[in-house]
Formats: structure tokens, C-alpha cells, sequence
């Protein structure tokens, strides 16, 4: 459903979104999607400010998910993503929303 994601999100302010995913779910979008493009797409309309980093990690089995940190780190260096919002994204804003 990220095409009713980012219509919430245009039209709420107060919509958060969170990076937590396989990202298996994008071969069922036609075009298909990278990784890159869900975030182009979700930073065009949430900003920086609004995105959370979050994982599919669990503890038990499979443990941390370390691979799906560094696709979503990589997706943000292809786009050219500040410094300063990619902290953001990876845990300044929730930081921030629990300050």
C-alpha cells in the first residue's frame, strides 16, 4: 500500500513513517521499485523529518539484520542524502519525538 502511504502523508502532517521491512514487497509494484526509489518517493513527501529507521530484526532466530541497514544506508548515499538528514532518519528523529 505505499501509494495510500504517501497520499496519508501528504495530506497529514503528523504521519511518521519507518524504514522496518524485508523490502519483499516491492516486486509486487508495477513499475517495479528499487529501494532507492521508495525512498526518493518518500522523502519527496514526508521530508527527512518524518522518516524512521527501523528494522525486521529479531533476536531469535535470525538475529539482527545488519544487511538491511547497509541497503538502506546505501539507497540514501545513491540519492545524495545530507549527513545530517540521513542521522536523522537513522535516529535523530526518534530522538526527537521522544525528547
Amino acid at each position: 500500500m505505499f501509494r495510500e502511504m504517501l497520499l496519508a502523508g501528504s495530506w497529514c502532517q503528523n504521519i511518521y513513517v519507518d524504514t522496518s521491512s524485508s523490502n519483499n514487497w516491492v516486486v509486487t509494484q508495477v513499475p517495479r521499485l528499487q529501494l532507492r526509489d521508495v525512498f526518493a518517493y518518500t522523502l519527496d513527501v514526508f521530508g527527512s523529518r518524518r522518516i524512521l529507521f527501523g528494522t525486521d530484526s529479531s533476536t531469535f532466530p535470525r538475529g539482527y539484520r545488519r544487511d538491511l541497514l547497509d541497503l538502506q544506508t546505501r539507497a540514501l548515499q545513491d540519492l545524495e542524502v545530507s549527513d545530517g538528514d540521513t542521522a536523522a532518519i537513522f535516529g535523530g528523529n526518534l530522538q526527537r519525538l521522544l525528547d
